[in-house]
């Protein structure tokens, strides 16, 4: 629903010097929708750029295309979750839903090529939403060279701007005066179709078929002007530079003046001679974490399947989401690199994420800035691993902000292999990958067993990162990892645990680990960017040659037992059944 922050207005002076004249009443109408759809879309000049970053259509390849919907309450702008979806002719194979949001994940394959780029000689048609969209569209792809865009409320006129990117023209045709409103009607959403000239009876006899409204707007042309004719008589004939006349400068954002915490000595703890009683009591509150529903259920350690029965595409979520209050870029980039590192554990390498960004008044500094600064952190984690973001969405006035909801989706690395999120064999070896800093400020031994509560947050080395990823990926596809667990909510001995529970009846772990932090930094310091994977005796020397080739540092820890117990150092024994 969008929110006017700001007062809709058109520059009336540049318009006129622009044309040269002084548009008639027609014309203004004609620019009004235009411009008060680009407002729709555009509203908020300090985060504009953030709500139109990337789409939601991805590329995977010449013939699959992966769409991601989002649509949240109090949202900036009018979206639709399950739109996305529609553009690329299928249904939502799972959908994400929590108290305030929704994302719905597609998948398509078309054999036949799509038209990949506008060539200023297309005609188009706006389909409106309907139940049979979705089969006409599907239809329509078959055709080939065709584009097939979203438009949700008020985005006809900005949808078809954008399309001609200030290159080609539009001859624009409509049965009344009345019917140009469709430009930035609000409860006008569906599809926006630029195909071949020569498809035009072919798409206009699939919507009969399907009984789908369909308009034929007219076409695209090379020459760089607005023409609208109302029952073939032109009544407009406008450069398009006059509907792309630039914002009147706004006063820049300044940064947000941080809120000063409490300061607040932390205790000091003597060492115990066992944390078997605190790994236990860890367990249970990190396994009270609950997920929002997901239609159709799937459970499968953070991340789940796209598509039922097929694991060629997955979705993983971020489990440290606690950071972000304290530090928002930070704990941004945390976030997205911990969702990123799931998929990698489990076979799949990353290529988009979905944010969606909860803020307060828009009409405050301060919540602008923040906003940015999530968004800064999330956008440099993906440019540094090669994970296209698709457009995000924002909210206003959200009781808890800001906040993030964040997925990143993944596709599957090495068909012919497979990797477990448990320990598999006896005297298999059990590594750590990445550098442990035994970082204990705000996790959650910290917050929930010490109960002290840190300003700071670890930090993150999204260089490592990518290392670490590609390493876990490598060490997959050669089949040398046999089972591997990311390393954030609660620390390496949750991981540890995680690996554990879910073996076969008998396994166990026994862990050494020697370093010059204490033993509770080194059992629950939530140090991001390590992996713990478990590897076989004869193929250790192999993958220890790939960690120092990539250059990503490698500990071997422990090894795989058969007496049913966990053990870390001397500090840790439990049996599993505790589990």
């Amino acid at each position: 629903m969008l929110n006017n922050y700001n007062e809709f207005s058109i520059d009336k002076k540049s318009v006129k010097s622009t044309l040269g004249r002084n548009p008639n009443e027609f014309e203004w109408d004609v620019l009004k929708h235009f411009y008060f759809s680009q407002f729709s879309n555009n509203p908020i000049p300090g985060i504009n750029k953030i709500i139109n970053h990337g789409e939601n259509i991805l590329w995977i390849n010449n013939s699959t295309q992966l769409s991601v919907g989002l649509e949240s309450k109090g949202s900036v702008t009018s979206f639709s979750a399950g739109s996305a979806s529609t553009v690329i002719g299928t249904k939502p194979k799972l959908t994400y839903k929590s108290k305030q949001s929704k994302i719905s994940f597609g998948i398509s394959h078309h054999s036949i090529p799509q038209l990949q780029s506008i060539t200023g000689q297309e005609s188009l048609f706006f389909l409106k939403n309907s139940k049979e969209l979705v089969s006409a569209c599907n239809n329509i792809l078959q055709l080939g060279s065709v584009i097939i865009k979203q438009i949700n409320p008020s985005s006809l006129g900005f949808s078809l701007n954008s399309m001609s990117n200030n290159k080609y023209g539009m001859d624009l045709h409509f049965s009344s005066a009345k019917q140009i409103s469709i430009l930035s009607d609000k409860s006008s959403h569906g599809v926006l179709i630029a195909a071949n000239q020569k498809l035009s009876t072919k798409i206009k006899g699939i919507c009969k078929k399907h009984n789908q409204s369909c308009l034929h707007l007219g076409n695209l042309k090379t020459v760089q002007f607005l023409s609208i004719s109302i029952r073939n008589k032109r009544k407009v004939n406008l450069p398009l530079s006059t509907l792309n006349i630039a914002e009147l400068p706004k006063i820049s954002i300044v940064p947000a003046i941080p809120k000063t915490l409490k300061a607040s000595k932390l205790k000091s703890f003597k060492e115990l001679k066992n944390y078997s009683k605190h790994v236990l009591e860890t367990c249970k509150i990190v396994n009270k974490q609950k997920w929002n529903s997901f239609k159709p259920k799937i459970d499968s350690v953070n991340t789940f399947s796209l598509i039922p029965k097929n694991n060629d595409f997955a979705v993983s979520f971020p489990d440290n989401m606690h950071f972000i209050k304290k530090d928002f870029k930070t704990g941004s980039r945390s976030a997205i690199s911990n969702a990123a590192r799931q998929l990698v554990c489990n076979g799949f390498k990353p290529v988009g994420a979905a944010l969606i960004i909860h803020g307060g008044s828009m009409a405050e500094n301060d919540n602008i800035w923040n906003i940015r600064e999530l968004f800064m952190g999330v956008t440099e984690a993906c440019q540094l691993m090669q994970i296209e973001l698709f457009r995000p969405v924002i909210t206003a006035n959200n009781k808890h902000h800001p906040s993030l909801e964040l997925c990143v989706i993944g596709k599957k690395y090495a068909k012919e292999t497979n990797v477990s999120d448990s320990f598999v064999s006896e005297n298999d070896f059990i590594t750590m990958l990445g550098s442990h800093r035994g970082e204990l400020n705000s996790s959650v031994y910290q917050n929930e067993i010490q109960k002290q509560e840190s300003r700071l947050i670890p930090s993150v080395d999204l260089q490592m990162e990518t290392l670490v990823q590609e390493t876990v990926l490598q060490g997959i596809q050669t089949g040398l990892i046999k089972s591997a667990v990311n390393i954030s909510h609660g620390g390496l001995v949750i991981s540890l645990v995680k690996s554990l529970q879910k073996a076969e009846k008998g396994i166990g772990a026994r862990i050494h680990l020697s370093r010059k932090f204490r033993q509770d930094e080194m059992l629950f310091g939530e140090t991001q960017g390590m992996v713990v994977v478990s590897i076989g005796e004869k193929d250790l020397m192999e993958f220890e040659r790939i960690c120092m080739t990539i250059g990503v540092p490698s500990t071997t820890i422990g090894r795989v037992t058969n007496d049913n117990q966990f053990k870390f150092n001397d500090v840790v024994k439990i049996d599993r059944k505790k589990f």
